[in-house]
């Protein structure tokens, strides 16, 4: 059986404790989680997607006689995984983007780069990198841009940058390569760069923490993919940052919470919120 290492359980009791699971689920979903996570491992075949995977273990659920509402637990199990290991990739790659534009990063945040930099759990038997789904190998019509973003990728391998940072860059620098219609890359300029960040932010209206991605990119695909200096960015039209409202329950309706809950289970969720440890 599959064993989950304790910082993914502890992470994964996190989980479940914000979203309101009850203490007496943490065992099954976590149940589930070891199962799926084993049935990778044993059936790749013809599975290429995350989602042909889900569909498989529930049908095999199914197959095994397993109730409705356990599958429903089980899909929900794996659900709050990939979200998990989602929001920590997304940290890693932010992380990895302030690192290479020179930011000064403090001791928590390299702590949460370590972490989040951990791969992915689902092992395969052919013990392929977790390098391997992140989209820089597909090719263009350009095979001279196509060995620049390989170079780009063997840096990032280099130093460690997770599967997220990989994906983002190789993204972004496709979406340049469109751009400017597959202009050879030793005759890039800066002033194309200037060009294609503010084509995001004024035709494509852009948040402003895109249009930071985008740079950081473009950033990193001249040092180490084109091995030249990036130049001096001046005038290029800045995106609006958005404003972020976040959603709170208010007084009436954390009554209206507690007053459907059963007597265990309010006085668990009474106390998380007198505590301060919900918001």
């Amino acid at each position: 059986m599959f064993a989950l290492p304790n910082s993914v359980v502890n992470q994964y009791d996190s989980e479940l404790k914000t979203l309101m699971v009850p203490i007496s689920h943490y065992a099954d979903y976590k149940k589930w989680l070891r199962y799926f996570l084993d049935f990778c491992a044993k059936h790749t075949v013809g599975m290429n997607s995350t989602s042909e995977q889900v569909r498989q273990f529930l049908e095999k659920l199914r197959e095994k006689k397993q109730s409705e509402e356990q599958r429903k637990q089980a899909e929900h199990a794996i659900t709050l995984y990939y979200t998990m290991q989602e929001r920590a990739s997304n940290e890693c790659a932010q992380n990895d983007l302030a690192l290479e534009s020179g930011d000064v990063v403090s001791q928590r945040s390299s702590t949460a780069v370590s972490t989040a930099q951990q791969p992915h759990y689902i092992q395969t038997r052919s013990g392929s990198s977790h390098y391997t789904d992140a989209g820089y190998q597909v090719k263009s019509d350009s095979p001279e841009w196509d060995a620049v973003l390989a170079t780009m990728a063997g840096e990032i391998k280099v130093r460690h940058y997770s599967r997220k940072t990989l994906k983002t860059y190789a993204l972004w620098s496709r979406q340049f390569q469109r751009f400017l219609k597959n202009k050879p890359p030793h005759e890039l300029t800066t002033a194309d760069v200037k060009e294609y960040l503010t084509f995001l932010a004024v035709k494509c209206k852009v948040a402003s923490s895109t249009q930071n991605q985008a740079f950081n990119a473009l950033l990193f695909l001249f040092r180490h993919g084109l091995k030249r200096e990036f130049g001096v960015l001046q005038g290029v039209p800045r995106a609006k940052k958005s404003l972020y409202i976040p959603t709170v329950l208010s007084r009436a309706e954390i009554d209206s919470v507690l007053a459907n809950l059963k007597r265990t289970h309010k006085l668990v969720v009474q106390l998380l919120f007198g505590c301060g440890l919900l918001v």
